[in-house]
């Protein structure tokens, strides 16, 4: 049994501070942006966070890629 794996969709979402909770933990907000080239490489997505992250109010806590992946047997 063969399985192929297509990655259909890349998001970028950026973690930023949300402050303090109630009992002391750190609270996050993710803003997602998505239709994000596929074939995309991660310093590219970075530097876009990066500029993007620029533009907020809260600071960046950290950047991710998330990708949408079909599995299929062939």
């Amino acid at each position: 049994m063969a399985i192929n794996s297509t990655t259909i969709a890349t998001d970028l979402v950026l973690v930023m501070d949300n402050g303090v909770g109630a009992s002391g933990q750190a609270l996050t907000k993710a803003r997602k942006y998505g239709d994000v080239k596929i074939a995309a490489v991660n310093d590219d997505i970075y530097a876009v966070a990066q500029s993007i992250s620029g533009l907020q109010d809260k600071s960046l806590v950290a950047v991710q890629r998330k990708d949408t992946v079909e599995i299929e047997n062939v």
